[in-house]
């Protein structure tokens, strides 16, 4: 045995010496009744468990679950009861009412909602530490007692009849990724989706794609499932159960049609927990068949999760469709063999835009999707894309990319769009946005920014368009216009290649072992918070102190988005929203980790084009009146007349203009946010607005 297993032997033994609800609870277990049907190709059995009613009949409202105490939290728990501490976020407690017989509770020590997309790595990494255990997962509309606490369960492996029914299921394979596999089984009592691989992070992928391709119903935060996750022979299956409906009608129903069961993840497993000596002794084939059929998804549920899943699965998914330039035509050379339909195209190629369509091999399209033959060894070239636009580093570079490309009409334009896994493309992007001679561990950190903030704008825009709500990022009244740059400006696509965004520039910008190792190691990881994708936003140079998220975009607050001080010392700085304090900061250069010259540390930080820029942390532009009034004119397309004056109206924490005034002969205007200043004010964008104006004669 393992040690954690060892651990569990002895909790288990200790606990039941010494807490006397679990002892009562397991003594009783080893009397339940139990009757056996065959549902389909399935064996299921039937328990008579009275003590289970405590979830069964659990009340999992909102308002019941405000007026009672988490029974998970480590401060509400009986005093008796102890743990195993599993890593540092979860804690391996016995069930005091259990089903198996051994029966685990593995809660989050974080009071956190229940919720899997972020946690499916964990889930695997404890089944392989728990090898004699079966792990599941209760969605919080799915039979989890505590949708309010994060946690797993786990009981003894082969007590479900899953376990070994699944190999008589009929198996259509719908995905193949990096040495793992995405299989529908049905023939079976429930349809079940099966991921086998034999590694974690193979398996996380293909997990999250099932995830994006279910449907989250109206109210919810993710789709209704329950999961199954055990790990044997070096190998892991998990076994996700999609559901339509959280409780079946014969739950709530009056008089003798009432049959109190709510299924969870071990009913789906083979194993229905009837509290109520009623409902066992009456209870039928037929009444489990209808159950299942009202709670999981009938095949034309299924046939939609496959539809979803074909969609998005043009090459290794998840996938990412990354806007490159909009041109008037698109040059590119296709080395390889790629199918339009049931053309092969290759070498030399021309688009254009003709009559709105886009315009290749003398005929139109809406939509041209170039797939490659090989996947690992074709590519594509764009001539001259533009990096850096609008900015000072702006300049054209041929560029080669992997994965597919779609090309579309937008404003009568041709717009260039590459299709590929996330994975992939972070390869590219920790590559373009710094060094990829940067250390590996910093290398880590980026890719899981990165990803991070990658998953996070999909699944904005995701939300966007399934509530069909109107998303503006700008006010503007005749006193004001506050505008901030996000995602609303891409439509067609997830994310752009450019600073808008994150750079991305293929595999042009060439990527280094260290690179490579530093996405194998991080593959799937991302942060969250309170269950949610962290918008973790990044830039180059803070100038000392970083800004709260809502003073440059969306007015939202994230807690983990605030202003700090970029050093040994973080809370360490003044008052910056004070305009006083904010002038002698900026004209100053206070330490921070990016006030530095050190040319070793920047080439390892840096790329090149990064590093033309000397002045980053402090620096100084001038211009005459006649200059200015010019430039504000030409960039924000209002003619002020001349201008007398930039006043800060508002500066964030981090000293950085919000809100400025511009006051000419003509007009006065406030403007904000940070980016849209930054613009108004250089013919390509200032460093930051994190500055101050200085007026001479």
């Amino acid at each position: 045995m393992n040690n954690y297993s060892e651990q569990v032997e002895k909790l288990i033994e200790q606990q039941l010496v010494v807490w006397q609800t679990p002892r009562d609870n397991y003594a009783a277990l080893q009397n339940v009744e139990v009757k056996e049907f065959k549902v389909k190709r399935s064996i299921i059995k039937v328990q008579f468990n009275p003590a289970r009613i405590v979830s069964s009949a659990a009340k999992v409202d909102n308002k019941s679950l405000k007026e009672r105490k988490c029974f998970l939290c480590a401060a509400n728990r009986p005093e008796v009861q102890e743990g195993i501490a599993w890593g540092e976020n979860y804690t391996i407690l016995i069930n005091p009412f259990p089903i198996f017989p051994k029966h685990l509770t593995i809660p989050c020590n974080d009071h956190t909602d229940q919720r899997i997309l972020a946690r499916i790595g964990d889930m695997m990494a404890i089944a392989k530490d728990l090898p004699g255990y079966t792990l599941f997962y209760n969605g919080p509309k799915c039979g989890a007692s505590a949708p309010d606490h994060m946690h797993f369960q786990a009981g003894n492996r082969g007590f479900l009849g899953f376990e070994t029914d699944y190999l008589a299921a009929d198996k259509k394979k719908v995905i193949s990724n990096a040495g793992a596999t995405l299989s529908l089984l049905s023939g079976l009592a429930n349809a079940a989706f099966l991921i086998e691989a034999v590694e974690i992070d193979a398996a996380t992928e293909l997990f999250v794609t099932l995830y994006n391709a279910l449907e989250i119903p109206e109210g919810e935060e993710e789709p209704m499932l329950n999961i199954l996750c055990w790990s044997e022979e070096g190998k892991w299956k998990v076994a996700v159960f999609p559901r339509r409906k959280h409780r079946p009608a014969c739950y709530s129903a009056e008089g003798d049609a009432n049959i109190l069961i709510s299924p969870a993840s071990v009913d789906m497993g083979g194993v229905f927990i009837t509290p109520l000596e009623k409902d066992f002794k009456k209870i039928t084939a037929d009444d489990l068949e209808q159950i299942l059929d009202e709670v999981c998804l009938d095949q034309s549920g299924v046939e939609k999760i496959l539809n979803n899943l074909k969609s998005d699965a043009i090459m290794s998914v998840p996938c990412v469709k990354v806007g490159i330039f909009n041109e008037p035509e698109v040059k590119f050379v296709l080395y390889g063999k790629y199918r339009v339909g049931d053309t092969i195209a290759e070498g030399e190629c021309l688009a254009s835009v003709s009559g709105g369509k886009v315009l290749w091999d003398g005929k139109e399209y809406d939509n041209v999707l170039f797939t490659p033959s090989d996947e690992e060894n074709d590519c594509f070239e764009l001539k001259d894309v533009t990096i850096g636009v609008n900015f000072h580093w702006e300049r054209k570079e041929n560029q080669k990319f992997r994965g597919a490309l779609s090309l579309i009409v937008e404003n009568d334009r041709v717009t260039a769009i590459n299709v590929l896994s996330v994975e992939e493309y972070l390869l590219s992007v920790i590559s373009s946005e710094m060094s990829a001679t940067a250390s590996l561990e910093l290398l880590k950190a980026h890719a899981v920014i990165s990803r991070s903030w990658l998953l996070a704008q999909i699944e904005k825009n995701k939300n966007i368009i399934k509530e069909n709500t109107h998303y503006c990022a700008c006010h503007q009244d005749e006193n004001e216009l506050v505008k901030w740059y996000d995602r609303e400006d891409h439509v067609n696509f997830d994310v752009c290649a450019d600073d808008h965004c994150q750079r991305y520039q293929g595999i042009t910008r060439a990527s280094t072992q260290t690179v490579r190792e530093a996405i194998k190691a991080t593959w799937g990881q991302v942060l969250t918070y309170d269950g949610k994708l962290c918008d973790a936003r990044f830039s180059k140079c803070c100038g000392g102190v970083y800004e709260e998220f809502e003073n440059c975009w969306e007015p939202v607050h994230y807690p983990y988005l605030v202003a700090r001080r970029d050093s040994e010392h973080p809370l360490d700085f003044p008052d910056l929203t004070v305009e006083e304090n904010a002038k002698e900061w900026i004209l100053s250069s206070p330490q921070a980790f990016c006030n530095t010259t050190d040319a070793e540390i920047l080439s390892q930080v840096l790329n090149n084009y990064d590093q033309e820029t000397a002045d980053f942390y402090r620096w100084k532009v001038e211009y005459s009146q006649e200059e200015l009034s010019a430039l504000i004119k030409n960039r924000s397309g209002i003619d002020y007349g001349e201008i007398l004056d930039l006043v800060p109206v508002e500066r964030g924490k981090s000293g950085r203009l919000v809100r400025m005034k511009i006051v000419g002969t003509k007009k006065q205007l406030t403007i904000g946010k940070e980016l849209e200043i930054r613009r108004t004010l250089s013919p390509s964008h200032l460093y930051s607005s994190a500055c101050i104006v200085d007026k001479q004669d």
